[in-house]
């Protein structure tokens, strides 16, 4: 029997939903913090042309990533990597 016959024959029992369900939920959300802490400001791409990327962000511009009842002029993004 091959690997993937074997994988196949054990994704058909029913103990095994929940765990497929419960990884593909914990690998979405570290794909997803991955992400946003990659585009951050305080994560520096290029030390060159901007050492301190965190310095560009003004009054009224939202960084966090969830802001309940405050109220932001507009969201923070980043002009290059």
């Amino acid at each position: 029997m091959t690997a993937l016959s074997s994988f196949l024959k054990a994704s058909r029992k029913p103990e095994v939903y929940p765990i497929i369900g419960i990884l593909g939920v914990a690998l979405s959300g570290a794909v997803f913090f991955s992400a946003r802490a990659i585009r951050a400001p305080d994560v520096a791409w290029n030390h060159k042309s901007n050492p301190h990327p965190w310095q560009e962000i003004k009054d009224g511009e939202q960084v966090k990533l969830i802001a309940l009842n405050q109220k932001y002029d507009h969201r923070w993004e980043r002009k290059q990597w």
